[in-house]
């Protein structure tokens, strides 16, 4: 079975077969008199014990049940199945294949994140399927605006995210506990991974870097330490491993620009971060400017956030010029009132605002402040007076949009629907 890219659809079903039952989330959509699938996720879990729920409303419903696995495979292979009072049809006959997916510890996907690794396999719906409706929902539940806020409720207890729409009809879970990091903390010359898991028998540690690599074998439970002499070298990735079999890893690139920070990282110091965020120079996900622009300067950092925004997301660093030389904000400034400033400056001039994080950075002795802009999978407008301008990164250029950019950055824009 492949630990990425595609697998049978037939496996999914005799892997759900052989279970004798299995963590189950369904999401039914009314259908004249019986209730059609929209989105049902699987746990494949035998170590954490579900909390039955049942949300019932006149137009959809939302189940949180243990269930044979056969109970579960027929529907996955789309055959009608009663499931607690329910009659629940699948919309029409699977795909041939889903997709997989090999998740690292600590990686959100889907709004997920777990400490230990995961593989995850997900089935897309049919476009023509019965869609759920946008009216009030109140019932044998909490109350909603719409289907969206309930579904998200239900699956992560978390707010509607208007950027992630579901597209899938299943989505497959499989915790793979037999090892993995917990915490890695990375000074300037020692880096220390803590590590823990269920069968760590023959497992080894191993940092590799451009230059070379180093094993440490793995006897239990607990805290590894790597001698840094020289730092941690770009592109450096830690791999906990048992003989050709990954168990976990984390890989330590420049940083991944503008996109969520990994809580089980750990800076000793920020300023070898700061090195390899440095590493490869401005670019298409890097700007530096030597301190936060004042008058008709602001519009270039405030463009190029956009495009960052626009497009896969990205850093600016104000307190390091052009040629990568780290100076820091004056001397004096006050700190809060810089972060302020930009922070103004987006809220003013930027629409829709996109999600970003402004963060203090030091580094010898000199403070840089960082503002890592996510990818907002859609356009931002840099506003002109009445004018929006759209912006997108062409390597370390901050570029106009052309027509037929913007017109594919909308179309990739989720709906927004309201009651």
């Amino acid at each position: 079975m492949a630990n990425n890219g595609q697998t049978d659809t037939a496996v999914l079903v005799a892997m759900l077969s052989e279970r004798a039952a299995v963590n189950v989330r369904l999401a039914l959509v009314a259908d004249a008199q019986q209730w059609q699938l929209h989105h049902g996720q699987v746990t494949l879990d035998d170590d954490t014990p579900v909390k039955e729920r049942a949300w019932r409303y006149s137009t959809a419903s939302f189940l949180e049940l243990r269930l044979p696995g056969p109970t579960v495979a027929a529907l996955l292979r789309g055959d009608e199945q009663d499931i607690r009072g329910f009659h629940v049809v699948a919309p029409g006959p699977p795909p041939s294949s889903a997709s997989t997916s090999r998740l690292r510890g600590q990686q959100e996907w889907d709004r997920v994140t777990t400490p230990w690794p995961r593989t995850e396999w997900t089935i897309n719906r049919d476009a023509n399927t019965l869609q759920p409706g946008h009216d009030l929902l109140v019932g044998d539940g909490p109350s909603f605006l719409n289907f969206d806020q309930a579904l998200s409720a239900f699956l992560h207890q978390r707010p509607h995210d208007s950027n992630a729409g579901r597209s899938d009809l299943w989505r497959i879970v499989l915790p793979q506990r037999a090892g993995w990091l917990t915490q890695i903390t990375i000074g300037p010359d020692l880096l220390t991974a803590v590590v823990d898991g269920e069968a760590l028998d023959g497992a080894v540690l191993e940092l590799s870097w451009a230059a070379g690599n180093e094993l440490q074998s793995v006897d239990g439970a607990g805290a590894y330490r790597f001698e840094l002499p020289n730092g941690l070298a770009p592109d450096s990735l830690l791999m906990l491993r048992r003989a050709d079999q990954s168990l976990d890893w984390r890989h330590f690139p420049a940083p991944m620009y503008g996109r969520a920070r990994d809580a089980s990282v750990v800076w000793e110091q920020p300023g070898p971060e700061l090195d390899l965020l440095l590493a490869n120079g401005e670019g298409q996900h890097l700007e530096c400017k030597r301190e936060v622009p004042e008058g008709d300067s602001r519009k270039k950092m405030l463009k190029t956030i956009a495009a960052f925004a626009s497009q896969d997301g990205g850093t600016v660093l104000i307190g390091v010029r052009d040629d990568l030389q780290i100076v820091g904000l004056p001397e004096g400034a006050n700190i809060d009132k810089q972060v302020l400033q930009v922070v103004g400056m987006i809220r003013d001039n930027l629409e829709p605002v996109p999600s970003y994080e402004p963060r203090v950075i030091e580094h010898d002795g000199k403070t840089v402040l960082a503002i890592e802009v996510s990818g907002g999978g859609q356009m931002y407008a840099y506003r002109d007076g009445q004018r929006a301008e759209f912006y997108v990164r062409v390597g370390p250029n901050t570029v106009l949009a052309r027509h037929h950019e913007i017109a594919a950055g909308f179309r990739q824009a989720p709906t927004v629907t309201t009651a």
